[in-house]
């Protein structure tokens, strides 16, 4: 025998002995997972684990029904005409008729040597006190921010807020369109209980405005509310007059019988 033939079998022994060793180990594997009578054994399904019932939600208690008490109404202010803010008007001054948004209009009159007078319009309005003095300032430049005066006071139960500005440019301010140089101011915001805000507003020349500073204050210090006038007793029925004595009978006629 050649060389090569021995390789050859030896070659074919190693692959017929491998092939032997395999068909034994798929032999074993299947006798591991075979149960008796060489059948395979599946496995058990595993049985569910039973959840408990989820409690359930208790549904949401509706906005209606809060514990929360019910809040109160809100108490209506009271009406302006209720509480009517009054005053006295000076006698330097000469009241105008009342016109548009403009509740009061008095002509202030000219300083000596001015031929130019002013005016002081009264306006009932609202909104935030400090904003709205500072626009009145706002409506001046040219002015020496020393000579700016501000107050505030209290007279007869109603808060005052004052302003001055003796002498500035002048721009103009709500139905006042011309500038005009050497103009000054005198500015209150009167508060009355209700809330609703008197506006005071005097610009004239500045003599003119030097001369109205008395009158102004006296105008400011006579500022109240207008007490409601008392209602009229209601008169009393007159008592009944006593009721006469029953006149006497008269007389029968002399010798005459009497009735029965």
């Amino acid at each position: 025998m050649t060389q090569q033939s021995l390789a050859e079998v030896q070659r074919r022994r190693k692959i017929t002995t491998l092939g032997f060793l395999g068909a034994l180990l798929i032999a074993a594997g299947l006798a591991v997972f075979s149960g008796p009578g060489g059948k395979q054994v599946a496995p058990e399904p595993s049985t569910p684990v039973a959840k408990p019932p989820a409690k359930p939600v208790a549904p949401a208690r509706p906005a209606a029904q809060a514990t929360r008490p019910p809040a109160k109404p809100a108490k209506p202010s009271p009406p302006l005409i209720d509480e009517k803010v009054v005053w006295d008007d000076p006698p330097e001054w000469k009241r105008l008729a009342s016109s548009g948004m403009r509740y009061a209009s008095y002509e202030i009159p000219a300083a000596k040597g001015d031929k130019l007078g002013g005016e002081l319009n009264v306006f009932i309005l609202g909104g935030d006190v400090e904003a709205n003095i500072q626009r009145w300032v706002d409506e001046f430049s040219n002015f020496d921010l020393k000579t700016l005066v501000r107050s505030s006071r209290k007279v007869n139960d109603m808060q005052q807020t004052i302003v001055e500005i003796p002498d500035g440019h002048f721009s103009g301010g709500m139905g006042e369109t011309k500038e005009s140089d050497h103009y000054g101011l005198l500015g209150a915001i009167v508060v009355a209980p209700s809330g609703a805000e008197f506006f005071f507003k005097l610009t004239a020349p500045s003599k003119a405005v030097k001369a109205a500073r008395k009158p102004f204050y006296k105008l400011l210090d006579s500022v109240h509310l207008e007490k409601p006038a008392a209602p009229a007793a209601s008169a009393k029925p007159a008592e009944p007059a006593p009721a006469a004595p029953p006149a006497p009978a008269s007389a029968g006629a002399a010798g005459a019988a009497p009735h029965p």
